[in-house]
């Protein structure tokens, strides 16, 4: 479990200031001495961070000599943090979309990124089907693949993501081993156009998803030894040249396929 200081570290303080205003809490109220000792931060330091803490409206001073601060009850303080937290989020993200947006690109570059485990290739996943907007297909091979949707329930974000894109009228394809957890898929993903590979044509443990024909995720399944679970990585283009190779194959084994 984090301790306090770390917690508030994580919703934008500093370590000083975290720690100077875990002491006010503790304190409910003190001069700078009290703080420094309550604290162990520097003593030229607390200043500063009080002074920050003030204007994020989670400590108030006395004026008084020596002056006296004292920490606004935790739930408040709580609530501002997270608010200004949120607010730069939105203003961070408004500045990072703008400077992404006037940057002008020459040329596309043929590059290939590797994403490792499971929670960092399902984010990318999601991310994918929501941009997509004509054609989504994905083929995979099962059950290894089914497997690892069955010990992280996190892929269970991915269904619902793809039943809210046929519900728009994209087109969802998948296609993979002929096994039971196929005919799952058809039963959950109602509106799916679901075929299943030859028998002597599975693909090796893994998948390969293609979106609107610009976009590629390879993932590679394996299973770890020492705890058996299955880790997961990826591997992301979205260069005109390698998506048009795998797409060329994911077609090829649609086209062999049959249905479910």
């Amino acid at each position: 479990m984090k301790t306090a200081v770390e917690s508030l570290r994580d919703l934008g303080l500093t370590e000083y200031e975290a720690k100077v205003y875990t002491a006010l809490v503790k304190i409910r109220s003190g001069t700078a001495s009290d703080i420094h000792l309550v604290s162990g931060i520097p003593r030229s330091a607390v200043y500063g961070a009080l002074n920050r803490l003030e204007e994020r409206g989670i400590v108030e001073i006395q004026s008084s000599k020596p002056m006296r601060y004292r920490a606004v009850p935790p739930e408040t303080a709580l609530e501002k943090l997270k608010d200004y937290f949120v607010c730069e989020s939105e203003n961070a993200l408004i500045s990072l979309k703008e400077i992404y947006q006037t940057q002008k690109i020459e040329a596309r570059e043929e590059a290939i990124w590797t994403i490792s485990g499971v929670k960092n290739v399902s984010d990318k996943i999601i991310e994918m089907i929501r941009g997509a907007q004509t054609d989504i297909i994905f083929a995979a091979s099962y059950p290894s693949f089914h497997e690892i949707a069955k010990t992280y329930p996190i892929f269970e974000n991915i269904k619902g993501e793809i039943i809210n894109k046929i519900g728009e009228g994209v087109t969802v394809r998948v296609t993979g081993s002929r096994s039971e957890e196929l005919e799952e898929i058809t039963k959950n993903i109602p509106g799916a156009q679901i075929r299943a590979f030859p028998a002597d044509k599975s693909m090796a443990s893994g998948g390969l998803l293609i979106t609107d024909g610009n976009e590629a995720l390879i993932t590679i399944v394996s299973e770890n030894v020492n705890t058996s679970m299955y880790d997961l990585t990826a591997i992301y283009t979205n260069g005109e040249g390698a998506v048009s190779i795998f797409k060329h194959f994911v077609e090829t084994e649609w086209d062999a396929s049959g249905s479910v």
